[in-house]
């Protein structure tokens, strides 16, 4: 059997004298031989999916049933089906990316019995068209389960992914001889611990060195972010080989991207916005080094894997050194060097802060929601959104977050919502647990980075990797090999002017709202069509992002002081005649405030002056509103400007007009008081804002 399982490992890796890593033919074994269920801890790179797609291969020729591989991201998911057709097993897929045709496809060949293998993302495990038709149809025929990146499952990992805790449900319905493997790299003690109580303590631990020899790795403390992009430009183009750039944000995704490309370094961005079939085209241009560096988020990450990566470079430090390692692992899988870097600046801790705060849902909201659902009977989402004033993302989570508690209050049903009769409150104890846990590690990235020891003895230690030693070839050990963090000013200077000149497209809104019904709930005063091409505003810009180390700083201060800086004067001249007009403007108009009266108003006059048209002041506030800050979703966005704007009839010009405002997000407000002007005759709108608020602008 090992005689057979190596020769599978040879074509599996394309070489014909590979041989075992320590640790791998033993858990081969205990699947094939022994049906044992078991937890494989070894570092990136070690070959896991090597050892179940070997086993998944074997037991298939034994005439066992088909595999089942749980499976976290879309980008990962890609790279296993590639492995797997190297061993002629028949892999498909159901994730959320198909479209339907192809998901009909794939559910016929896996009813059909055409399925080697089966991959999912833990969200299938939900009720749905597979969970439902084709998983309870094929209960039966699993051969082996396996649970990739299985800290997921852990509410206590780095990565923690709720409906993972659907795995430990599906495991009870199987028999207690189902082969089971969970796979991970970033498991501490606490976390193995965890994951064992979740798939049953007969899990059989299988742990190995987690030390990365090829990986040097380097710490950088560069303040602001335009220096950061300057030391990217100086030194990406000398650094060997191809590389990922991490990054917290999509925006700082495009930002990165952008400045790289500007100055001649073949990049692109990856995120979670970015089209499916495209981020597929980005993986293999990386793979097949025809990009230089791909910046991503965390959207790329677990399993990605290109032996030859020559380096990992963090823009923006991680939550914690475990996710870290997790990353920075990408590099040096098949080569002798490979280069991983961490960037820590200003703004790094409050995007942390965020990310701590944010990870859970808070009572009042869990308790406005499930108060919604008790009060219907069965809401879809976008009837939901306009009851409960939160983000759509945030009722997403929280809706996940209560079905995968055990009993649930809430039953969805052909995408309707419904309460059950179970009480329901958040465990209030294990949350405070965890986000001090969070924080603490938070802390502990921080010593990472200003620490003087071996910086691969540092992330052992948190492994708590029962073999660790020192690497000898980092920042600490060799200070010989350190880059440097100088950068010349004339390239910081041209980082900054890039990020001046970063302008954000406005582009009109196409509807009143999600659907007819719910626009005549919005706008009662208005009464707004669901479309009407004759009240859109035309395509505008802002001059900048809120706080982004370019105008959108200075932009903060004005806020502030409550009064924008004359400095802002001449690049928003610039930007507004950087646009192409069908109609140019004739005169400028501001969105007015009760709380801030003078704010926009001096402003826009001072820009009027100097594009040497007339301001003129034709909308006023007809009655105060909750700032729209405090409105979380389109539809209560909306509803909180019908009625607040009235225009001063007889002063309106009829010419194409810029609409001036400081601060734009949702563009509701554009949306609202250009619809107004266009009523009154005006024949275009072009906003123009100072600053766009919006997380991903």
């Amino acid at each position: 059997m090992k005689k057979r399982a190596m020769s599978l490992l040879q074509r599996l890796t394309g070489n014909a004298s590979a041989q075992f890593h320590r640790d791998q033919w033993e858990s081969i074994d205990a699947l094939v031989n022994n049906q044992k269920q078991i937890l494989v801890v070894q570092r990136t790179g070690w070959g896991k999916s090597a050892v179940y797609f070997i086993a998944a291969k074997i037991r298939r020729e034994q005439g066992y049933g088909r595999t089942l591989i749980v499976s976290p991201l879309i980008a990962l998911i890609r790279n296993q089906i590639e492995a797997a057709l190297a061993l002629d097993l028949k892999v498909i897929s159901i994730n959320s990316t198909m479209l339907q045709k192809e998901r009909e496809q794939a559910k016929s060949d896996i009813l059909n019995g055409l399925a080697d293998v089966i991959i999912i993302t833990p969200e299938q495990l939900a009720p749905s068209d597979f969970s439902e038709n084709i998983l309870s149809k094929i209960t039966s025929e699993i051969g082996m389960i396996v649970v990739d990146e299985a800290h997921c499952i852990s509410d206590w990992g780095h990565d923690f992914r709720p409906d993972y805790k659907r795995i430990s449900r599906l495991l009870q319905n199987l028999p207690d001889n189902m082969p089971v493997i969970a796979t991970t790299a970033t498991a501490n003690d606490r976390v193995i611990k965890d994951i064992k109580t979740q798939l049953g303590e007969r899990l059989q631990i299988i742990r190995g060195p987690l030390i990365r020899e090829t990986l040097q790795l380097q710490n950088l403390y560069i303040r602001d972010v335009s220096k950061r992009l300057a030391w990217l430009v100086k030194y990406i183009p000398s650094l060997k080989g191809t590389g990922i750039i991490y990054v917290k944000t999509v925006r700082d995704c495009n930002v990165v991207a952008g400045f790289l490309r500007e100055n001649g370094i073949n990049a692109n961005a990856y995120h979670s916005s970015v089209d499916g079939s495209l981020r597929e085209s980005l993986e293999q241009d990386l793979i097949q080094n025809k990009l230089k560096v791909l910046v991503a988020t965390s959207a790329l990450g677990m399993g990605f894997d290109k032996p030859d990566l020559g380096f990992v470079i963090h823009f923006q430090a991680p939550g914690n050194v475990i996710e870290y390692y997790q990353q920075v692992g990408r590099a040096g899988r098949s080569i002798s060097y490979a280069l991983g870097v961490m960037m820590l600046g200003e703004g790094d801790n409050k995007i942390q802060e965020f990310f701590i705060k944010n990870a859970f849902p808070k009572q009042q909201q869990v308790d406005a929601l499930l108060e919604v659902l008790e009060n219907h009977d069965g809401l879809k989402l976008n009837q939901i959104l306009s009851l409960v004033n939160l983000t759509e993302s945030k009722i997403k989570n929280i809706l996940k977050y209560l079905s995968i508690e055990n009993p649930s209050p809430i039953l969805e049903n052909s995408g309707h919502y419904y309460r059950t009769g179970f009480d329901y409150a958040l465990p209030e104890q294990k949350i405070k647990k965890i986000e001090a846990i969070k924080k603490a590690e938070w802390e502990t990235l921080l010593q990472y980075h200003k620490t003087d020891e071996c910086l691969m003895y540092f992330l052992g230690k948190e492994l708590d990797d029962p073999y660790i030693e020192k690497c000898g070839k980092c920042a600490n050990c060799a200070p010989e090999n350190k880059l440097s963090e100088y950068v010349d000013e004339v390239l910081i200077d041209k980082a900054r002017d890039y990020l001046r000149h970063r302008y954000i497209e406005l582009k009109p809104r196409s509807n009143f709202g999600a659907s007819g019904a719910l626009v005549s709930q919005a706008f009662e005063y208005y009464k707004f069509p669901y479309r009407d091409s004759r009240l859109k505003c035309e395509s505008g810009l802002a001059l900048s992002s809120w706080k982004d180390g370019g105008w959108g700083d200075l932009v903060a201060e004005g806020k502030i002081n409550n009064e924008f800086s004359d400095k802002l004067i001449a690049p928003m001249v610039k930007m507004i005649n950087s646009l192409e007009y069908e109609e140019r403007p004739t005169w400028l108009t501001y969105v007015p405030s009760l709380r801030h009266p003078n704010l926009v108003k001096s402003f826009a006059e001072k820009l009027a002056e100097a594009l040497c048209v007339p301001c003129i002041e034709v909308l006023y506030v007809s009655e105060e509103r909750p700032p729209q800050k405090t409105m979380e979703n389109s539809f209560y966005q909306s509803k909180n400007l019908d009625g607040a704007f009235e225009v001063i009839e007889g002063s309106i010009l009829k010419e194409a007009v810029w609409l001036i405002d400081d601060a734009v997000d949702s563009q509701w407000t554009f949306t609202v008081s250009g619809a107004l002007l266009r009523q009154y005759g005006v024949s275009k709108v072009y906003p123009m804002a100072l600053t766009s608020t919006k997380k991903n602008a």
